[in-house]
């Protein structure tokens, strides 16, 4: 099963989140198939964890625009970039994304490469996973896949 963002969101909404509402994890390894598919101003989409309200969340994204792969943090819904690095992300191609998030450190893999580990102890609780996109990107998900993991003691 594929799920696919095709309409922009409204002006007073940029971003659109398809919640799974059925987890709450602090630490989880989240996979899945992201194909960038159109969309003027952006192309691309992500992975939310950690998410404590539509507002409050960790973002791992795809731009595929710009040829980059980001981690932030939204904070009252305003996005502050932790760590950006360039990546070919072609359009209207799969790629496979991973988010490995153990207590403040989050590994992030691109079609099986390695892109970066960021860090960050801003939002330390469970919270839920979600699918992400951005203004009038149309993105296909698929393959989604959530593997909780144990919660370390010291954190």
């Amino acid at each position: 099963m594929a799920i696919e963002q095709v309409g922009g969101p409204t002006a007073e909404d940029h971003f659109a989140l398809a919640i799974y509402k059925s987890a709450s994890l602090k630490n989880a390894e989240i996979s899945l198939r992201l194909n960038a598919t159109g969309g003027r101003s952006d192309q691309g989409g992500g992975i939310a964890v950690r998410l404590s309200s539509p507002q409050n969340y960790y973002l791992v994204q795809l731009d595929a625009l710009r040829d980059r792969v980001l981690f932030s943090l939204v904070s009252n819904g305003v996005s502050k970039e932790i760590v950006a690095v360039d990546a070919d992300i072609a359009s209207h191609t799969w790629h496979d994304l991973t988010v490995r998030a153990k207590d403040d450190q989050f590994i992030v893999s691109l079609d099986g490469t390695w892109m970066f580990t960021g860090f960050d102890k801003t939002l330390s609780q469970p919270g839920r996973i979600a699918l992400w996109t951005e203004g009038d990107s149309i993105t296909r998900f698929d393959s989604i896949a959530i593997i909780p993991l144990p919660n370390s003691e010291e954190y």
